[in-house]
């Protein structure tokens, strides 16, 4: 059965995805359904939650790449 979002909820799925490596966003969507699917209504503050909670999986944060911020030096 497919899940029934608003225009708003649809909006914060594809941002949810959108820092997502584009190789782990077919996982996060499948598994954010599957989540989803479970619940018979999907309430904004629910969907944040479970987006969160699932996001959290998929994410792999960049590697430090050695750069270092520019500090300015004292006058």
């Amino acid at each position: 059965m497919p899940l029934a979002l608003s225009d708003a909820q649809v909006d914060a799925v594809v941002r949810a995805a959108q820092p997502l490596a584009p190789a782990d966003r077919g996982a996060f969507l499948e598994e954010l359904g599957r989540v989803l699917a479970d619940y018979r209504e999907i309430g904004d503050g629910q969907l944040y939650v479970v987006i969160r909670e699932v996001q959290r999986r998929h994410f792999d944060p960049p590697r430090n790449t050695g750069w270092t911020p520019h500090h300015r030096s004292e006058p």
